[in-house]
């Protein structure tokens, strides 16, 4: 890539994100790049003025907005609807991405229809499989296990919230026995535990680039080897497959010393087109999705999709989605 071309105007990139969200991506590195490379500007719209500025392409992590502004919060509802606005009224802007599409992924049932279509895209030689769900619409415990069995789920069972944003969507519960299906909140979305070795896989997707890393997951061995009377386990999941100061406990109970090695050039060589096919199906650029591998058939699972996730371990990131976004203003 090269610099601007003399004429052709200084470009403006602009970006939204909760201040935590931008200091963990290192924002101030996407704008070192910019000015260097391009000598184009990074622009804040987190302004509090009417006007937002104009800017030639826009990235941002609105989800987090949008869930702000579902649980009514005041200042989230006048912000969203501001740049609602904005987009309407600047209709030909280049955005990373589109609120309408991000909209699948704060939904679990949307979220998991989705992952079912991507993988119904994929031809039979390059599969990979969605574990599907069941959405508790009762308190009725026997219901609920008519309903697993219906679909052939044999207990233990996963219970995720239906909302798939903030700390909600972190929240889980493994279900081990039809007394456990009695704490499964209405509403809620229950998946089939599937054995995959305590190791989960996730794929960062920036553009036409991808990154993939190896991350523990969890093994329900030593819980039951533990306590036989367990009923119901409740974790956040980000303390599984990320190292936090509380994450110690659901580490030592659901972790083991699992194979950390890289996903094998077998995997490896169809991630470009399950990445083609599902930015394709989401029409988003910037999102993660997670696989396991199921223990004894190697089936590949997708069983969580993200949008803006952290990128932690994604080599170059920073230059990949500068370069991004300069393209994306410079093609207006």
């Amino acid at each position: 890539y090269q610099r601007r071309v003399r004429g052709m105007g200084k470009k403006k990139i602009g970006y939204w994100m909760k201040e935590g969200k931008a200091k963990r991506i290192e924002i101030s590195k996407i704008e070192e790049i910019l000015a260097r490379k391009y000598d184009c500007d990074l622009v804040s719209m987190d302004t509090e003025v009417e006007a937002l500025p104009r800017v030639d392409a826009m990235f941002h992590k609105m989800s987090d907005l949008i869930f702000d502004a579902r649980q009514g919060k005041k200042a989230a509802v006048e912000k969203l609807e501001k740049f609602m606005k904005y987009f309407k009224a600047h209709e030909g802007l280049p955005v990373f991405d589109r609120l309408s599409n991000i909209e699948t992924l704060l939904d679990r049932v949307l979220m998991m229809e989705a992952i079912q279509k991507c993988s119904n895209t994929c031809s039979i030689d390059t599969k990979f499989y969605s574990c599907g769900y069941v959405l508790v619409n009762t308190e009725d415990a026997v219901a609920i296990k008519n309903s697993l069995t219906a679909k052939n789920y044999q207990l233990p069972v996963i219970c995720k919230s239906r909302i798939a944003q903030g700390a909600l969507g972190h929240d889980m519960s493994i279900i081990f026995n039809e007394e456990g299906l009695e704490q499964a909140k209405l509403g809620s979305v229950i998946v089939p535990f599937i054995d995959h070795d305590a190791v989960l896989y996730k794929v960062f997707v920036c553009g036409d680039d991808f990154n993939v890393v190896t991350r523990p997951s969890i093994t329900l061995n030593k819980l039951v080897s533990n306590n036989s009377q367990i009923n119901v386990y409740n974790f956040h999941s980000d303390t599984v497959s990320k190292v936090t100061l509380d994450s110690s406990q659901v580490q030592e109970d659901l972790c083991k010393d699992a194979d950390m090695s890289p996903l094998s050039e077998e995997y490896m060589a169809l991630i470009p087109e399950w990445v083609k096919i599902m930015r394709s199906v989401l029409k988003l650029s910037l999102f993660g999705f997670d696989i396991i591998l199921e223990n004894k058939t190697k089936k590949p699972f997708v069983i969580d999709i993200n949008y803006f996730p952290g990128y932690d371990g994604f080599k170059n990131f920073h230059e990949i989605l500068s370069d991004m976004l300069y393209q994306a203003a410079i093609s207006q």
